[in-house]
């Protein structure tokens, strides 16, 4: 190929890899991926974009492959972020058929569920308020439910409804 068109080449699958990066951030801004992997993401697109205009002031062949270089470097290191993000994000919990709220004994529809992740196990609950009750406290409910819970067993939570796991602050 000649060395304009591959420039050309280059130009286009950089830009194409750059729009990927935003797809991603604001995939991840849906899901409710944590801030912390939004901001690598956004950080690598951003230094990924700085050579790329750098690329465009000195109008140089080895600067364009650079730029190049780094772009593909950024998509690397995007694809190991998402993967690991999106993982932690990910859902692999099934409500079972006979679950019942811990707090109302209600059993529990899958349109308004909440797990919790308590342990190795998770602990359903019908509605967000019975949510917040069992985490004032957790220990009086496992006393009346016959289970053995402690503060600091309790995990994130999984909100059915909008598919996004939530941190819960231990108090």
């Amino acid at each position: 190929m000649e060395t304009p068109i591959l420039d050309g080449v280059l130009f286009i699958l950089a830009r194409i890899i750059e729009f990927i990066n935003i797809g991603m951030i604001i995939l991840f801004a849906v899901r409710g991926v944590p801030a912390r992997y939004i901001y690598a993401v956004l950080s690598v697109t951003v230094i990924s974009l700085l050579f790329f205009v750098v690329s465009l002031l000195f109008r140089s062949e080895d600067v364009l492959k650079l730029s190049f270089l780094v772009t593909v470097g950024a998509f690397v290191v995007m694809i190991l972020i998402a993967r690991h993000a999106l993982s932690k994000a990910s859902i692999d919990i099934i409500l079972p058929e006979a679950s019942r709220c811990p707090v109302c004994s209600a059993f529990v529809k899958q349109e308004g569920a909440i797990a919790l992740h308590v342990g190795h196990s998770y602990l359903f609950f019908d509605q967000e308020e019975h949510l917040r009750k069992f985490l004032e406290s957790p220990e009086d409910y496992a006393k009346i439910r016959r289970m053995e819970i402690k503060s600091d067993m309790i995990g994130k939570a999984y909100v059915y409804k909008n598919g996004v796991w939530l941190e819960l602050k231990n108090t």
